[in-house]
């Protein structure tokens, strides 16, 4: 919507350009100081106007052509650190699981250590205790 009123508000301007030059159609002198030329006053308001125009419109090019180069610098800047991000994400992410799977191993070897150890108790204390076959078990006790 914005770039509608610009375009509406440069028509605008051009067409009281346009008729202030229609009204003011006499000749008049133009001098550069080093010659003089006589020229109606249509031709001298149109052509200041045009020249106005592509001094403006080579000003505003050169900065935007400066910022179109500098919106893509920052757009590649910000695709190189998103793909470091990525890649160190990745880095942690796999240190974390390995780190993860290690403590795993280790709780693992842990246990197995243990049951062992408990296994062997158990054998132990049930190769020393020999339960007595001649009496009844007596589930009621």
């Amino acid at each position: 919507m914005n770039k509608q009123w610009k375009v509406i508000l440069g028509f605008i301007l051009v067409l009281l350009i346009v008729l202030f030059a229609v009204f003011n159609n006499q000749e008049v002198p133009v001098s550069f100081g080093f010659t003089r030329f006589y020229s109606p006053l249509i031709l001298i308001i149109i052509g200041s106007a045009l020249i106005g125009a592509l001094i403006v419109f080579l000003t505003s090019s050169t900065a935007l052509f400066r910022l179109k180069k500098q919106n893509k610098q920052l757009h590649n800047q910000i695709d190189q650190y998103e793909t470091n991000n990525q890649t160190a994400l990745h880095e942690e992410k796999e240190a974390f699981f390995r780190q993860q799977e290690n403590e795993l191993a280790t709780v693992r070897a842990d246990y197995e250590s243990l049951l062992k150890e408990k296994e062997a108790e158990i054998a132990e204390l049930s190769g020393n205790k020999q339960p007595s076959s001649d009496r009844s078990i007596d589930y009621f006790d």
